[in-house]
């Protein structure tokens, strides 16, 4: 899995390159096989937005957060991806069912 930070108007830490590499590193329970990972940071006057973008074998998952704080755009931003990744998983085996 390979993982792409970049911000934008913001200075990104190791420590927090760290802890984002982390947390999106959980998603690998849900999804197996992520082969592209990018996250990209901005800052706008009081504003942060998060960009989160996997690219997995036969799909591509996307999600954005706007909030105050950098961190808890990051977290909501694993939070909606990982809900994309088990409604995608649970339509698929829908589909095997009926087939």
């Amino acid at each position: 899995m390979r993982v792409i930070i970049s911000g934008r108007g913001v200075v990104l830490t190791p420590a927090f390159k760290a802890l984002v590499e982390r947390k999106v590193s959980k998603l690998t329970r849900v999804l197996p096989e992520p082969l592209d990972v990018r996250l990209v940071c901005e800052a706008e006057k009081f504003r942060r937005t998060v960009r989160l973008g996997i690219r997995a074998r036969r799909h591509r998952f996307a999600c954005q957060a706007t909030t105050g704080s950098l961190m808890t755009a990051v977290e909501e931003v694993v939070e909606t991806l990982w809900r994309q990744v088990r409604e995608a998983k649970k339509r698929r085996r829908a589909r095997q069912r009926v087939a």
